[in-house]
């Protein structure tokens, strides 16, 4: 299955407080024959939305911006299959890592078929682990860690220019 990181690939990057853009030039760099998409993508940041959510994104609002995403690619024929994320950051901490999944995964289960929130080290890209559990049989991503965990899964890369 195509899996797709989500900031920067689908959505911009960088700024989660205003309007969710969405890529329309990705649907360029996918294939011609519509077919179902994973997102595989890390939401460290969520851990530290609790004491600066102007700074940090919410669940909340990570979860609106999946919501946007995965709208937008079914619309264009490619159905979001699952959504993978690691909330973990390496500088949080683990009992904010918790809250915030656990916040993202009741947002979620009202919206998404399937999907699963780690939270653990091995679960953030670069690791490997969430486009094995995609079964992802390309990534594209728009960061050298994208790059890194596309090669630790044996997977092509499809490098896509970061849209901010």
């Amino acid at each position: 299955m195509i899996s797709l990181d989500f900031d920067g690939v689908i959505a911009n990057y960088g700024d989660h407080t205003t309007t969710t853009r969405l890529n329309t030039a990705l649907l360029a760099m996918l294939p011609r024959q519509r077919q179902p998409v994973a997102i595989c993508t890390n939401q460290g940041g969520m851990a530290f939305s609790r004491h600066n959510p102007t700074r940090y994104p919410t669940p909340q609002r990570v979860a609106l911006r999946l919501h946007a995403g995965c709208t937008f690619l079914a619309q264009s024929g490619y159905p979001v299959a699952a959504i993978l994320i690691s909330a973990y950051h390496p500088k949080a901490d683990a009992a904010d890592i918790q809250r915030a999944a656990q916040d993202l995964r009741e947002l979620l289960a009202l919206f998404a078929p399937a999907w699963c929130v780690y939270t653990t080290e091995r679960s953030r890209k670069p690791h490997p682990l969430m486009l094995r559990a995609a079964h992802a049989t390309a990534y594209y991503g728009d960061s050298p860690e994208d790059a890194q965990a596309a090669a630790a899964a044996g997977v092509p890369f499809v490098a896509v220019p970061r849209f901010t």
